[in-house]
């Protein structure tokens, strides 16, 4: 191994070990997965419906119910609650004939 592939597996090593070790803002892996994934989707206005669907085998509705689910259990910074609340709207449930 030359010192350029070294570097090259040190580096991966070290990206891996972060990843591997770092805070984890809900105990639940599920749950985590949720909120980052829709965090990496809300620049972009929200994930598609495909998106979710590939990606969790859920319709968006049911992602997003999940999603505001397991936020408050979580140690998600105010700010991005914030933002997914603008991109992910929860709508509540009125138990009523049109809902």
């Amino acid at each position: 191994m030359n010192s350029r592939e070294y570097r090259r597996w040190r580096q991966r090593r070290r990206a891996a070990w972060i990843q591997a070790n770092r805070t984890r803002n809900h105990p639940d892996p599920e749950a985590e997965h949720l909120i980052e994934f829709a965090m990496m989707w809300a620049p972009f206005g929200g994930a598609t419906e495909e998106e979710i669907l590939v990606r969790f085998g859920m319709t968006a509705r049911r992602f997003i119910e999940r999603l505001w689910q397991v936020i408050p259990e979580s140690d998600c910074a105010q700010d991005d609650i914030c933002i997914l609340a603008t991109v992910y709207p929860h709508h509540r449930r009125t138990g009523g004939p049109s809902s």
